[in-house]
């Protein structure tokens, strides 16, 4: 029940008590009157002596116990009032945000002391007031292998990255998956990192390679660039299991950037994910981010790399628990797994694998 109609019901209750005792003493006047045959002057002495015998000690007492008990009554009521809140999660929808906030962080400072509870309340309040979306079933696969059968990426300068990238998104603030989506492959660093906090792009990626293939991708018809996209990088896209269709291929300077149009569900605040493509990277020493910008529960990272031909190193910024070390995630050569098993990770976060090509090591480079 919200606050304005509790309030509402309270004072109904209120009146109608009232009525129903003044109801009570008015009959009960009545018949002392008409069956005790009493007069006025009697009533009136016998309420007055009442009143006086009544009073003084009704009042004494009163006074008396409510300094003695007002401590323990006071605690009584807080802790029966933090039973309530904490066992009905209903009663704290009637609070405005600046309420809640103040009920959380005086919650947070008795659970952490308050020394941390202006760190920890910094890190709660925006989702309290909605300014961040969550992700959860977050699974990110990373596959390097050689390069081979392709007339723009010579396999002696080029891997080829293959990845899957699935998660469910819940839109808890403002907003909601729009019908047109953007994927970027990004060539210029600074514009990745202003790609990172665009939200029109549902996913976007470093593009690691020469300016001499770029230019030759740029040279492309639009049916050649639409050609390349759909069968050298294999990209798809699935929105809520229903395959989203292409509308656009632009590349230019900045990158790749594909349009796309999803048919997915309206109205509702929660969508799965899915996207897979291949594409290419210049061999020799570089890196590979999976960044998690957005609040993400039990995230999976996969990475497998061809150990006769590359060494990968990681780094993990993803928690301080042993589960995200890289030690844990040394199953065997050749293979990474994070594996964040029910915990929350918070933006930002992530894994930094750095790519060194043996075969450039040996010549030198």
């Amino acid at each position: 029940m919200k606050k304005p109609q509790r309030k509402r019901s309270m004072q109904s209750i209120t009146v109608m008590l009232f009525v129903i005792t003044l109801l009570i003493w008015v009959v009960l006047l009545f018949l002392k009157i008409i069956l005790w045959g009493i007069s006025a002057e009697e009533l009136i002495e016998d309420i007055i002596s009442n009143i006086l015998g009544i009073l003084p000690p009704m009042l004494i007492f009163n006074f008396i116990y409510e300094y003695l008990t007002k401590d323990h009554i006071a605690d009584e009521i807080s802790e029966q009032i933090t039973k309530t809140l904490l066992g009905n999660s209903d009663s704290i929808e009637g609070f405005n945000t600046k309420d809640k906030i103040r009920f959380v962080k005086n919650t947070i400072g008795s659970l952490v002391g308050q020394d941390s509870a202006e760190m920890v309340n910094a890190v709660v309040e925006p989702y309290i007031t909605n300014q961040y979306n969550i992700r959860t079933f977050f699974k990110y696969t990373i596959i390097l292998r050689d390069y081979s059968e392709s007339n723009l990426f010579s396999s002696d300068e080029y891997m080829k990255i293959y990845e899957n990238f699935k998660y469910k998104k819940k839109y808890i603030g403002e907003g909601s998956l729009p019908e047109q989506l953007h994927i970027a492959f990004i060539y210029k660093n600074h514009e990745l990192d202003l790609a990172l906090r665009n939200r029109k792009y549902i996913f976007q990626e470093n593009l690691s390679v020469a300016e001499k293939e770029l230019n030759a991708l740029i040279s492309l018809s639009d049916e050649e660039k639409l050609r390349f996209v759909k069968n050298e990088m294999c990209i798809s896209m699935y929105i809520d299991e229903r395959v989203a269709e292409i509308k656009n291929v632009t590349i230019d300077e900045s990158g790749i950037d594909i349009e796309y149009e999803s048919h997915h569900d309206k109205g509702i605040d929660s969508h799965s994910v899915e996207i897979n493509f291949a594409m290419p990277q210049l061999k020799g020493y570089g890196e590979f981010l999976v960044s998690i910008t957005e609040p993400t529960y039990s995230p999976i990272i996969q990475l497998s790399y061809p150990e006769s031909t590359m060494n990968v190193t990681a780094f993990s910024f993803l928690n301080d628990g042993d589960e995200s070390s890289v030690e844990q995630a040394t199953h065997n050569i050749g293979n990474y797994e994070f594996c964040i098993r029910d915990r929350w990770i918070y933006p930002m976060s992530g894994v930094v694998f750095m790519i060194n090509d043996k075969d450039k090591k040996s010549d030198g480079q």
